[in-house]
């Protein structure tokens, strides 16, 4: 009997045969013509299958035999499975040995990474089986992309079936984003959901496709397998089938949520709501996250960056109408029709906050322009024209520059011309976009040509709209406009668009915002002149260079120069001229304008926004209480998103006597109540500030960064602990409504009847409270700056109310601390972490890690690494593995900055993991970025950028401004390594802007000294000493020896570079005192160096010996490329000092060695032109060609200002001394050299002559003597 060994190896080698044989029988002869095999070959086949029975003689030739054809087929079959296997293997790679998949479901699939050159094709993929499938059976452990839930939506409407399990954790995913969705599924008869404990691999049949979906370990898609076959169809619905039938039916309570979305009624709006969700301009939220906020903090806050309000459905929600529009009312939709456009506009509205329909209707805002070939022409018109063609356009500009005032002029004069019908979805209109069958719906059905309007489309919360758009796009009858910010719109990467939607927006009309010109100006003074019967404010050529003054580049210069417009003409008939208006543009009834500019010199337009704030704050100081308290309530509600500030304003009052009278009470914790009128005057007071009337007698907010700007300022006039003060009072009593029915009658009396928010508050204090805790300090977490607003933890003023659920109560300190952290106020940081008594021990770790920022920002990296390892230890205590990820970034960091990059990469590969594992996509953005600057210390490949890259994608995905900052300047500091220096300067301002809008002075100096290193890598010293002049000082500022000590350096070095030795010396001298005392040995190694080259340009050779000798016992074991490069380039340079060629020669070529290895370009360059030189005192004229050659390319390329004028003048001094006197130089050969490969920047005429060598090196020479740099005093 064959051995099953033996027979597997003779199907292996004759598996033709025993195909080619089961079909009909042939005679050997036969067979050598059928094959193609020789007669000798087919001999020894059928002697080897008849032996192992798998062929029998017959008559009419040989036949496979039964058990021959079985074993054929199965072999084949296997071998048909090994192929499928080979070709999914990267699909299959993040799938564990366990998982449970069946070959079938591979049979002749397609298989689609989610990886260069399409990484988006996976998603396709699976978009294009369910986009119009019947029937869909899907199991999904998270979902890939938010539109899944619509595909299912639309298969079970439209009769089919739908089975559906997810795994727990998308199931919660899934009942917060697509209730509406998936509940529309759970109620059809043929629909089944489900949920289970984990779904290892996502499997999914769609009509006649199947999928097998991979995910990494952070849930993102891997990858995905296709196929029709019809047995991997049917192994895909039994897998899922078998899912749904062991899971839980979660259908009904899908269903539930779903009928609960939809019952909300017009009695769940909220007074004033609707005004802010229509009137607040898109430009005005800071959808951007803040300082590096606690991650344990960022945990618990959600994915969500944007507001509170955006998220909880507590602040400001709108629901009314039938139910077939209920939900696109509830997610911020609503028509443009004539109840829209009634009531009574204010020709003031449009000043101050983003101009109401009515207002818009009745001709109030100005009509904006734009040069278009040579004339001008309205930018709604356009848009209009545009529309009317049924192209879809998309409205793209900075901050303030007003598109969402041009987009309600489109949407206003569509609906009056009769084109058809407008819906609209202001900015923050409502809960998150998701209703996109019921949108369709609307849009299609209607006559006439229907205009959609979105604002802010950049943003998750309205992004799926652009789908909706896409799909409509052959229709000419339906036109979508879409307002976008620049900077998001303008970056695929960070959009929240599907793969197809991505590819849409390119198809889509872009039309900018233009900047704002000198007639733009003129027409805006002229147009609110006529509106308000004014005489015109200002020159506009003035009026024009005033916002575009320095301090106004964090707004946008139309906010600016609608604030200037407000101070010029004061509020309604009282109109005053420039230098006489209000600070806030209103007066008191019955005080003479002048007055409100009292005591302050030169109030007018030309003192710029942020002064008119600063006189609003000191306005609101000087009023009568409560002014001033309801002035900070209202604009810190207004940054947190808490929408009715009106209604909220009265809890400020407190007591028996607070429900009116002359006099004012004594609150219930102390404090003076004020009354309900006195409450009602002050929030009069503020309308034109920080309010704006409405046309029913209500309020609205103005842009939030002008309440940013407010909040700054009352910081900064008011002493630390009376701001607290006022804060915390303020804040207390609104948070006090959750506890106590008292209060909330007490506001129901004073608004004068039922209120909404009051409703909303007793129906679930408890929501309300921790949504508003969270809202109120977030303000704090995304603008660092602001701390003081929430006072030391010592003596912290908020008090939270009972309502507050426990997992809360015990995170105010915690979140104060890292705030202080980030502002870079190190004592403040250190007082409130030794103030704060953590209840558990994830909050004592997080204690431990706030310890470790701070001794990290003072350079203590010892104290901060035993910090850290403290904190990791806690962190692993509690469990909590964002938390201890958190740790192992901050190790990573002090190792970094200590020198040690060996350990700060493998530390941040943990953290890496970690965040992975716990699908935390912040931190794992945070700990590539760290392992990103690893590798660039030790190696400095293109994996570096990769890193960069991937970071900065997520945290845009994920608004966080401070995150995207860090990644921009890291970035700088690469591409200036890399000679790319116009990018790195344009990252390094990017890093800049974007730590001064999160008020991260720390980081905010670094990008400075980043700068400062671009510059003087171009040779521009002025520049140079500037930013690192302006480091210096906010380094002092913040009290960071660590800063100030590297700005010294940085100044030092710019002297160096202009010549200037003993300045040089004294600068570097200093700024290595400072690290010294700081124990930073490899910062202290970087200025040893440069002091180096100083002493052999002074020649004082045996100095700098000496100051090598230190350097490298400083270094270590701290070695990386970089340094190395740096140190043996050095050592070359003074052994060619010394007149050692050799020596020179041998240092130098390892310094190239290792910085071309490393990729810091400019150390190599540096390192060429000495090599170049070494080489010419050793006679080899060849090599010091080449060497000089390189050097001059190199640096010309990078804009190196040393290496140019070292190499350049080198090459001059060859080139012009005589044959005889040339030395070991061959100079004819050097002259052939040149002329057959000339350097970069010498024309090839001009190869030999000795002129333009040193053309090139006087144009890039810094002139020491004849450079008027203003160096800051040393002292």
């Amino acid at each position: 009997m064959t051995e099953p060994s033996e027979l597997v190896g003779v199907a292996e080698r004759r598996l033709d045969f025993l195909e080619r044989l089961a079909a009909e029988p042939l005679r050997k002869h036969e067979l050598v013509d059928a094959l193609g095999h020789s007669r000798s070959t087919v001999n020894r086949a059928i002697d080897e299958l008849e032996a192992a029975g798998l062929v029998a003689g017959e008559t009419d030739g040989y036949r496979t035999t039964l058990s021959g054809r079985l074993l054929a087929a199965a072999y084949r079959e296997f071998l048909t499975v090994a192929d499928d296997l080979a070709a999914a293997g990267d699909v299959l790679d993040p799938l564990g040995a366990d998982v449970d998949v069946d070959p079938a479901v591979l049979r002749g699939a397609e298989t689609y990474r989610a990886a260069a050159p399409d990484p988006y094709r996976p998603l396709e993929v699976l978009d294009e089986a369910l986009a119009n499938a019947d029937s869909v059976a899907a199991a999904l452990p998270a979902f890939p992309y938010p539109r899944i839930a619509e595909r299912l939506r639309r298969a079970a409407a439209g009769g089919g079936t739908v089975d559906l399990t997810l795994a727990d954790r998308a199931y919660r995913h899934a009942a917060e984003r697509f209730a509406d969705d998936l509940g529309a599924v759970a109620r059809r008869d043929d629909c089944r959901v489900a949920a289970v404990d984990a779904v290892d691999a996502g499997v999914v049949a769609a009509d006649g496709t199947a999928l097998l979906l991979t995910f990494d370990d952070a849930g993102t898609l891997h990858g995905a397998a296709a196929s029709t076959e019809p047995e991997a169809v049917a192994w895909a619905e039994t897998k899922v089938r078998e899912l749904v039938d062991r899971g839980r039916d979660v259908g009904e309570a899908l269903a539930a949520m779903d009928r609960s979305a939809a019952g909300r009624g017009a009695g769940d709006r909220v007074e004033g709501a609707s005004d802010r969700a229509e009137t607040e301009e898109s430009d005005d939220s800071v959808d951007e996250g803040g300082g590096e906020a606690s991650d344990r903090a960022d945990r618990d806050a959600g994915a969500d960056g944007r507001r509170a309000s955006a998220a909880g459905g507590l602040f400001g929600r709108i629901g009314s109408g039938d139910d077939g529009r209920r939900a696109l009312s509830a997610q911020g939709f609503h028509a443009v029709d004539a109840d829209r456009l009634s009531g009574d506009p204010d020709p003031y509205g449009p000043l101050r906050a983003t101009a109401s329909f009515p207002e818009v209707d009745a001709g109030y805002v100005l009509d904006r322009t734009t040069v278009r070939d040579g004339d001008r022409r309205s930018i709604a018109g356009l848009l209009v024209d545009g529309l009317a063609e049924a192209r879809d356009h998309a409205l793209v500009g900075p901050p303030g520059s007003g598109k969402s005032t041009v987009c309600r002029c489109v949407a206003v004069e569509w609906f009056r011309s009769g084109c058809g019908p407008v819906t609209y979805r202001p900015s923050d209109g409502g809960d998150p976009f998701s209703a996109t069958e019921r949108l369709r719906e609307r849009v299609t059905e209607g006559d006439g040509h229907h205009l959609v309007v979105v604002e802010d489309a950049v943003y998750p919360d309205a992004a799926e709209a652009v789908g909706v758009a896409r799909e409509l796009a052959d229709r000419d009858d339906v036109s979508f406009l879409f307002d976008a910010r620049e900077e998001p719109y303008d970056d695929p990467n960070g959009l929240p668009l599907s793969p197809a939607d991505l590819r849409y927006r390119r198809e889509m009309a872009t039309v900018r915002m233009p900047r704002l010109d000198e007639r733009e100006v003129e027409r805006f003074v002229d147009h609110v002149a006529d509106r308000t019967g004014s005489a015109p404010a200002a020159d506009p050529a003035a009026l024009l260079a005033d916002v575009r003054r320095a301090d106004d580049e964090r707004v946008g210069e139309l906010l600016a120069l609608v604030h200037r417009l407000v101070r010029a003409t004061g509020d309604g008939a009282s109109v005053v001229r420039v230098g006489e208006g209000s600070a806030g543009g209103a007066s008191e009834p019955g005080t003479d304008a002048n007055d409100a500019t009292a005591g302050r010199d030169g109030a007018g337009p030309e003192s710029g926004l942020e002064a008119a704030v600063a006189e609003a704050v000191r306005e609101a100081r000087n009023r009568p209480p409560p002014t001033a308290d309801v002035a900070v309530l209202v604009n810190l509600l207004n940054v947190a998103g808490v929408a009715d500030s009106r209604t909220l304003a009265y809890a400020l009052v407190d007591g028996p006597n607070g429900s009116g009278g002359p006099e004012t009470g004594t609150g219930t914790d102390g404090d003076e109540s004020p009354t309900v009128d006195e409450v009602r005057r002050a929030l009069d007071r503020l309308v034109g500030s920080a309010l704006v009337r409405s046309g029913d007698g209500e309020y609205r907010a103005v842009h939030d960064e002008w309440s940013v700007l407010f909040l700054e300022r009352l910081v900064e006039r008011e002493p630390g602990p009376v701001v607290a003060r006022r804060v915390g009072r303020a804040v207390s009593r609104v948070l006090a409504l959750a506890d106590d029915p008292a209060r909330r009658a007490r506001v129901r009396r004073a608004v004068g009847g039922d209120e909404p928010t009051v409703n909303r508050i007793e129906r679930d204090p408890s929501a309300w409270a921790a949504e508003t805790v969270r809202a109120v300090y977030g303000v704090g977490r995304r603008y660092p700056r602001l701390a003081p607003l929430y006072g030391r933890v010592r003596c912290a003023w908020i008090e939270l109310p009972d309502a507050c659920p426990d997992d809360l109560r015990n995170r105010p300190p915690e979140w104060v601390a890292r705030m202080y952290v980030e502002a870079g106020d190190l004592d403040g940081a250190r007082a409130a972490l030794d103030a704060w008594r953590p209840a558990d021990e994830a909050g004592a770790a997080e204690r431990q890690r706030g310890y470790g920022d701070v001794a990290r920002r003072r350079g203590e990296y010892d104290a901060a690494r035993e910090r850290y390892e403290r904190a990791e230890e806690l962190f692993a205590a509690a469990g909590d593995r964002g938390g201890l990820a958190a740790a192992i970034r901050g190790r990573a960091q002090a190792a970094h900055f200590d020198g040690d990059y060996e350990v700060a990469y493998e530390a941040a590969s943990r953290a890496y993991a970690i965040a992975a594992e716990v699908g935390d996509p912040i931190a794992r953005a945070k700990a590539l970025m760290d392992a990103g600057n690893a590798l660039d210390s030790l190696d400095g490949t293109d994996a570096v950028l990769d890193h960069y890259r991937v970071a900065g994608d997520l945290f845009r995905a994920y608004d966080d401004t401070h995150g995207e900052a860090n990644v921009r300047a890291n970035l700088a500091v690469a591409l200036r390594r890399r000679g790319d220096l116009d990018a790195a300067e344009r990252t390094a301002r990017r890093a800049l802007d974007g730590y001064r809008t999160v008020g991260d002075e720390h980081r905010e100096a670094i990008s400075l000294l980043n700068l400062a290193a671009v510059a003087e890598q171009r040779g521009a010293v002025g520049e140079a000493v500037a930013h690192a002049s302006e480091a210096r000082a906010t380094a002092e500022r913040i009290g960071s020896d660590m800063y100030e000590a590297f700005a010294l350096s940085h100044l030092g070095s710019a002297a160096h570079l202009a010549g200037d030795l003993d300045r040089a010396e004294r600068f570097l001298t200093a700024a290595l005192d400072g690290l010294d005392r700081l124990g930073a040995d490899t910062r202290c190694a970087m200025v040893t160096a440069i002091l180096v080259e100083v002493a052999i340009d002074d020649g004082d050779l045996p100095e700098a010996a000496r100051r090598i000798e230190r350097t490298a016992s400083l270094l270590e074991d701290h070695v990386g490329r970089k340094r190395l490069a740096e140190l043996d380039r050095i050592r070359g340079r003074l052994a060619l000092a010394r007149g050692d060629g050799d020596a020179a020669a041998a240092a130098l070529t390892d310094a190239v060695a290792a910085a071309r290895t490393g990729g810091f370009t400019q150390v190599e360059a540096q390192a060429l032109a000495a090599l170049g030189a070494a080489e010419a005192e050793r006679g080899d004229t060849a090599a010091a060609a080449e060497r000089l050659i390189a050097a001059l390319d190199l640096a010309h390329r990078i804009g190196s200002a040393r290496a140019i004028v070292s190499a350049a003048d080198r090459l001059a001094d060859l080139l012009s001394v005589s044959v005889a006197d040339s030395g070991p130089i061959d100079r004819e050969a050097l002259t052939a050299v040149l002329r057959e490969a000339p350097p970069e920047p010498i024309p090839a005429e001009s190869a030999a002559d000795p002129a333009a060598y040193r053309a090139v090196a006087d144009r890039w020479r810094v002139d020491g003597d004849g450079v008027a740099v203003a160096y800051p005093a040393l002292g």
